[in-house]
C-alpha cells in the first residue's frame, strides 16, 4: 500500500470552511482507480489540514498525481490557504491491521 500525506495551512478561523472545500475535492478522487481510503485531519487552533490518501499500489498513486495535484490546489486556494508540502510515502506498517501467523 502506498499513502500520499499532504500539508495545507488556513487561517485558523477559516478551519470549517477548509474543511467543507475538501468535503467537496473529496468527491472528486472517489472512484479513481487503486484509492483505497483516506482521511482528512484539521487543527482546528493552528489552522492546519492535512490529508492522507491510501493507494493499491505505486502506479495507482503516481496516476492520481495530475488530478490530485490541481484538486489540492482548488481546496486550498478556495479558503485563501496554501499547500505546504506533499509527499508519497510507502506504507510499510499498518497499525491496527490483524497480522496473520503460521501456528
Amino acid at each position: 500500500m502506498f499513502a500520499r500525506v499532504a500539508r495545507y495551512d488556513v487561517e485558523p478561523d477559516r478551519t470549517g470552511e477548509a474543511i467543507e472545500a475538501f468535503r467537496e475535492a473529496v468527491q472528486q478522487l472517489e472512484g479513481l482507480n487503486g484509492l483505497k481510503g483516506g482521511y482528512v485531519l484539521a487543527d482546528w487552533e493552528d489552522g492546519v489540514i492535512m490529508s492522507m490518501t491510501l493507494w493499491e499500489n505505486r502506479a495507482a498513486m503516481d496516476e492520481s498525481e495530475a488530478k490530485a495535484a490541481a484538486i489540492r490546489q482548488e481546496a486550498a486556494k478556495s479558503v485563501d490557504g496554501t499547500v505546504v508540502s506533499v509527499h508519497n510515502l510507502d506504507v510499510p506498517i499498518e497499525i491496527g491491521a490483524v497480522v496473520s501467523s503460521t501456528t
